[in-house]
C-alpha cells in the first residue's frame, strides 16, 4: 500500500469509529442512544471538555508536567540501561552473579512499588521519574544486552587479533551493532515512560494527567476522564512517530526489510 491509502485508511477507520462512538452515546440521533453517555461520555462532549480544560490553562499545566516526568525517566532510563546492557553482555562474571537479580527486580509490579516511591521521595516529580525509569531502564536494558549477544564472534575474534582496546572494540564494533536494538527498545520506551509517570501520579500528586484521570473518577466527571484518556493515547502516539522518525533518520543504512 502507499503511504497515501494507508493514511487515508487511518483516517476512515478513525472517523467510522468517532462516528459510531457519537451515535452510541445518543449525540449524533437525538433520542436515539445504545448507552449512557455517563459511562462511555462522547466525541463531541470530550471535545468541549477539552477546549474548556486548555482554556483555562489546567490539562497544559499537567501535561506539561507528565512530559517532563516521562522525558526524565525516559532519558535516565536509556543510559543507564544501555551502559548496564553493555556491562552485562560484555562482561561475563557480572551476568552470571547479576542476572537472576534483574530478573527479580523486572519482575516486581510497578503499581506495587509506587507507594514505595513516593514513601521514599514524596509526591513530587521525583517519584514519577523513578518509576518511569524503572520501565524504559529494564526495557533498554535487556535490548541492549540481547544486542551484543548477537554480535559477530567472528568480527570479535578479528578484532582482539588487530589487539583492539575494549573501549575500540565497543565503540567499532559492539555499539553500531546493538543500534537496531536500542532504537527498537526506544519506540516501546517512550509509551513505558509516560506509563510509569501515570502510575506514579495515581498514588501521590498534585498535578498531572494521573491526577487529572484520579480527581475526575473521584467527582464522577466521565467527560474529564475520558479527555485525559484521550490526550495520553494522542501524546504516546505522537512520542512513537517521533521516535520512529529519528530511528529512519539516524538508521537510513539499514536495508528495507520486504516480505
Amino acid at each position: 500500500m502507499t503511504r497515501s491509502q494507508v493514511i487515508i485508511g487511518r483516517l476512515l477507520v478513525l472517523g467510522l469509529g468517532l462516528l459510531f462512538w457519537q451515535f452510541a452515546a445518543g449525540d449524533l440521533v437525538p433520542g436515539l442512544r445504545l448507552v449512557d453517555p455517563f459511562f462511555i461520555s462522547s466525541p463531541s462532549r470530550i471535545a468541549v471538555d477539552l477546549q474548556k480544560g486548555f482554556a483555562d490553562g489546567i490539562l497544559l499545566k499537567d501535561v506539561g508536567i507528565t512530559l517532563f516526568e516521562s522525558f526524565a525517566g525516559l532519558f535516565i532510563g536509556l543510559i543507564t540501561g544501555v551502559a548496564a546492557g553493555l556491562a552485562f553482555g560484555m562482561w561475563r562474571p557480572l551476568e552470571l552473579i547479576a542476572e537472576p537479580f534483574m530478573s527479580a527486580f523486572n519482575a516486581l509490579p510497578r503499581p506495587a512499588i509506587a507507594p514505595l516511591t513516593v514513601l521514599w521521595l514524596g509526591i513530587g516529580l521525583a517519584s514519577k521519574v523513578l518509576l518511569a525509569w524503572s520501565l524504559v531502564f529494564f526495557l533498554v536494558f535487556y535490548n541492549t544486552y540481547l544486542g551484543v549477544k548477537t554480535v559477530d564472534q567472528d568480527i570479535i575474534n578479528a578484532m582482539r587479533v588487530m589487539r583492539a582496546s575494549r573501549a575500540q572494540m565497543i565503540r567499532i564494533v559492539v555499539f553500531p551493532s546493538v543500534f537496531s536494538w536500542i532504537f527498537a527498545a526506544l519506540r516501546l520506551s517512550v509509551s513505558y515512560a509516560l506509563i510509569g509517570a501515570i502510575i506514579g501520579e495515581f498514588v501521590g500528586a498534585t498535578a498531572g494527567i494521573g491526577y487529572q484521570l484520579i480527581a475526575a473518577e473521584g467527582l464522577l466527571q466521565t467527560d474529564r476522564v475520558y479527555s485525559a484518556l484521550i490526550l495520553v493515547g494522542i501524546i504516546a502516539v505522537l512520542l512513537t512517530t517521533l521516535a520512529k522518525m529519528l530511528e529512519n533518520h539516524i538508521l537510513k543504512w539499514r536495508p528495507p526489510v520486504s516480505v
